[in-house]
């Protein structure tokens, strides 16, 4: 997913046709009485399946999604912007389809299973540039990057889902973030209800990265560090977020779905303590989305 923070127009008209894109696709499909939420694969999972009978006979089902999310410009931010993306899962035929979440990102399931999954992940990180907030003037700019790892879930049971990342950015200034969280998973009907709480520790490379200040910066910009003695701001390695998220998805037949979510976190620690959040930003960060997404089978 690609943010262009100087072409806001643009973002909001490709967010708005990908999803109305997406859902014109589908205008039969909403007619599907014979949907049953619990219906297992062939396997007889008792986790929520809502793949076709073609699809489910694939070697690989695939999942591309259409999103467009409202969220804070930069990470500490008090502005907020809209950033259309697509997202892409993959996972083996035969497994029970199991509820979106939000954040999970572009992952492929490695695992054979119905109680645990394993793979690789990549994650789109938006950067921080001028053209987000005049307050930013003499800081340095943070290109977007791509963070790239693996992520491992369990399902206790078909309701509860706990879930790890550990990923690293491709860029030189990038560190190392691990993401923990939890979701109670809700079917009723065509509609899926989930919700949990969040937890990110980063180390202190991206912490710095993120969050700091070296003297250049301070002596450049001065409202960071207004009528004080302290003139460098060095964040090290700890939790940088604490939150929750939750979503709403609607099954609309065996391949489309749509889905409206929400996030928020507070920054502690080392994070929210930086000068960047506290004098130029918010330590509370929100944010809302929308997607459509649709399965299809490769053999």
């Amino acid at each position: 997913m690609l943010r262009h923070p100087s072409r806001p127009a643009l973002k909001i008209i490709a967010a708005s046709g990908f999803l109305a894109a997406a859902i014109a696709a589908t205008p039969a499909a909403a007619q599907n009485a014979g949907y049953d939420p619990y219906a297992g694969e062939a396997g007889g999972s008792s986790f929520p399946s809502f793949v076709a009978a073609p699809v489910d006979s694939a070697r690989w089902i695939v999942t591309v999604s259409a999103n467009a999310d409202v969220g804070p410009s930069f990470r500490g931010s008090d502005k907020y912007s809209i950033t259309p993306y697509p997202l892409i899962g993959i996972r083996r035929g035969g497994q029970a389809r199991r509820a979106a979440v939000p954040g999970d990102g572009l992952t492929i399931d490695l695992l054979d299973n119905q109680y645990v999954s394993f793979g690789p992940i990549a994650r789109y990180r938006s950067g921080r540039y001028k053209a987000d907030d005049r307050k930013l003037f003499g800081l340095r700019k943070l290109p977007w990057s791509v963070e790239a790892g693996v992520f491992a879930e369990v399902w206790a049971t078909h309701n509860l889902r706990a879930r790890a990342e550990v990923r690293h950015g491709f860029r030189g200034e990038d560190g190392w973030v691990v993401d923990l969280g939890g979701d109670f998973v809700q079917p009723f009907g065509q509609f899926t209800f989930t919700v949990g709480p969040r937890v990110s520790w980063a180390s202190g490379k991206m912490m710095r990265s993120n969050y700091g200040v070296n003297a250049y910066e301070a002596s450049l910009n001065n409202l960071v560090f207004p009528q004080h003695g302290l003139y460098e701001y060095k964040p090290g390695s700890g939790i940088q977020s604490a939150g929750a998220a939750t979503s709403l998805a609607y099954q609309i037949n065996d391949q489309w779905s749509a889905t409206a979510k929400a996030t928020y976190s507070r920054l502690v620690g080392d994070a929210g303590k930086s000068p960047i959040v506290r004098r130029l930003g918010d330590r509370n960060q929100f944010s809302l989305g929308l997607s459509a997404a649709y399965a299809f089978g490769i053999n």
